[in-house]
């Protein structure tokens, strides 16, 4: 089980559309619109849309790299105190 203190809220990464789903999230948690995002990221507002409606294949299969061993990935603010604690053998940590 995991505790997670932080002023924001965290995202799990999990699934094709997880990192979509947790990068429209942290953006909405910190008052972005696509179009700021992408420009303090040197991308086009196209890319970002493309990432948060899980349509980007690159990023998908990293996570999913992740995922089909058993791991999950999870975006914390910065400063948030996190402690994991090992589940059963073989078993992600939820």
């Amino acid at each position: 089980m995991s505790q997670h203190q932080a002023a924001g809220p965290w995202f799990w990464l999990r699934g094709d559309g997880g990192s979509g789903r947790a990068l429209a999230g942290v953006r909405h948690t910190v008052g972005l619109t696509q179009a700021e995002i992408a420009r303090k990221l040197g991308m086009d507002r196209t890319t970002v849309i493309d990432i948060e409606a899980g349509r980007n294949t690159a990023v998908n299969r990293f996570v999913g790299l992740f995922n089909r061993m058993g791991y999950d990935l999870i975006a914390v603010p910065r400063g948030a105190s996190v402690t994991v604690e090992a589940g059963g053998e073989g078993e992600p940590v939820p």
